[in-house]
């Protein structure tokens, strides 16, 4: 009997975007059909619109998920280009409609994005123009919106400063997307999309997304959609969160998750590139999931979250370990909690956001002295807040959903994630990354574009995990249940080094670990 199914259209090609959903649908059992990963472009290259649209009206299950940044621009970089008209991205919305018409018994969950405050960074020459972007952004609500007129000023400089051309693609992108948004929203008023998530990607607490998110919330109260809409902090875990609640809905559960704060006062932190406190994203990422919020005695799973010290800052920022006395004591707290939870028979994981793009190494070293990591059903660590927790959030409501049946196949395959999320979140992020950076300026190449060096670094960031990755099975992760290591195989998906593709090879249950 073939396993229940569901068809994501993805946000792009990346692993977190293309790989993840998959993996994790499989804790539950599931299988994840996607159109062709050629299709969805590469980088700055938009994905194949067309074709994804003629992929979508025959894919072959009643339970759907599409990003809308993929089908009516090629992907989330894309999104951020002016190449494609409103006239256009409305006309490929009609795919909905067609699929609808066609399948009026099938689920869809659409979600799309809310512009960046900023630009792509495709190179280093860009990165001053993504800084005056996004502190044109922020500067322009404070004036027009807030009213602070001491702003001003600055506010002018930073135009001057700025590419009239790009400003002005820049703003019209943001009015394109905008409405494409608004019809997004249309589109569940007429029960084309079962449920919506309008995902807001790295932003702040103020900033020209602001009046649009609000404005995006009037439309939803207008159509009076309750909690089919949701703004929503995030965008590359939206791919997770989707294909859990399409689980969870399936299997007529709502999973009950538990949070548990390392402190309290750094639920309430604004996170880097987010608009709003840690807390706020998390209970959105749990509603967004098709899961309730519950005490832990009444909990499928809890969600430890080890919060930012006041400020988040980058994991580049980190000092050594032994060097964030603080930090270090809340990692012990926090892997107390962890240990006795775990104890009593509870399914736990921790999601990471003391750091931004990184996962932070007092923890891991108290993981590994405690030997608590191997308790552990989910970990994550990377980019920003939103993207760990949701991750979380995500696998933690699949591996209950998955428990109904308990096969082997998903245990393995819940492992194998956990194992892969410390590999890429510390041993890369955190570790490996920086050291790849410097490789590369001696190489002479752009961290961002490695050109003709992407082999070359592959090479040597392939050199610096393995010992890392077998570091995680044989130390921190030493259990009975461990998957064996096979060939461990890692890849610059976009050569560049922001992010890392891991392949582990893991072979099945190993009888030899300690």
């Amino acid at each position: 009997m073939a396993p229940p199914a569901l068809s994501l259209v993805p946000l792009d090609d990346r692993p977190c975007n293309h790989l993840f959903p998959a993996q994790l649908a499989e804790i539950a059992g599931w299988q994840v059909h996607m159109p062709p990963r050629e299709a969805l472009g590469w980088f700055t290259r938009p994905g194949e619109c067309e074709r994804v649209a003629a992929w979508l009206l025959e894919c072959p299950t009643q339970r759907i998920a599409v990003s809308l940044d993929m089908l009516c621009y090629g992907g989330l970089v894309a999104s951020r280009a002016p190449d494609v008209s409103i006239a256009e991205a409305r006309r490929r919305l009609d795919a909905l409609r067609r699929l609808r018409a066609s399948r009026p018994e099938a689920v869809v969950f659409a979600f799309s994005t809310i512009v960046r405050l900023g630009k792509t960074v495709a190179s280093a020459s860009d990165l001053e123009a993504q800084q005056l972007l996004r502190a044109y952004s922020e500067l322009v609500d404070r004036v027009e919106r807030l009213g602070e007129d001491s702003a001003r000023g600055e506010l002018d400089s930073v135009v001057a400063r700025l590419d009239p051309a790009l400003l002005d693609g820049y703003l019209a992108v943001r009015r394109r997307n905008h409405a494409i948004n608004q019809a997004a929203i249309q589109l569940v008023a007429e029960d084309v999309v079962d449920y919506l998530l309008v995902a807001q990607e790295d932003a702040a607490p103020v900033g020209i997304h602001v009046p649009e998110q609000l404005a995006l919330r009037g439309h939803v109260e207008e159509f009076r959609l309750g909690e089919r809409v949701r703004i929503h902090s995030g965008a590359d875990e939206v791919g997770l969160v989707l294909v859990a609640r399409h689980v969870a809905q399936a299997s007529g559960r709502v999973p009950a998750i538990a949070t548990d704060y390392a402190v309290e006062s750094g639920a309430d932190v604004v996170p880097r590139f987010e608009s709003q406190p840690l807390r706020e994203t998390v209970e959105g990422q749990i509603a967004a999931a098709g899961a309730r919020p519950v005490a832990p005695g009444d909990a499928d799973a809890i969600m430890f979250v080890h919060t930012p010290a006041m400020e988040q800052r980058d994991i580049t920022e980190a000092p050594a370990v032994g060097q964030a006395p603080g930090l270090a004591l809340q990692a012990e707290s926090v892997v107390e909690r962890v240990r006795a939870a775990a104890a009593a028979d509870c399914t736990v994981g921790i999601a990471d956001t003391a750091y931004c793009n990184g996962a932070d190494p007092e923890l891991i070293a108290a993981l590994e002295r405690t030997g608590a990591a191997r308790r552990l059903t989910a970990f994550a660590g990377w980019n920003t807040a939103a993207n760990s927790s949701g991750t979380v959030i995500a696998h933690l409501c699949l591996a209950s959903c998955g428990r109904q049946d308990g096969t082997a196949a998903p245990q393995q395959g819940s492992a194998e994630f956990r194992a892969s999320r410390f590999i890429d979140d510390y041993g890369y992020q955190s570790r490996v990354r920086q050291q790849a950076i410097a490789r590369a300026q001696q190489l002479g190449a752009d961290p961002h574009a490695l050109g003709d060096e992407a082999s070359a670094l592959a090479e040597f960031v392939q050199g610096e995990l393995e010992p890392l990755t077998h570091w995680t099975y044989s130390d921190l992760l030493a259990a009975e249940d461990a998957p064996s290591l096979g060939e461990v195989r890692f890849s610059l998906p976009w050569h560049r080094l922001f992010e890392v593709e891991v392949n582990l090879g893991a072979t099945g249950p190993s009888k030899n670990r300690r």
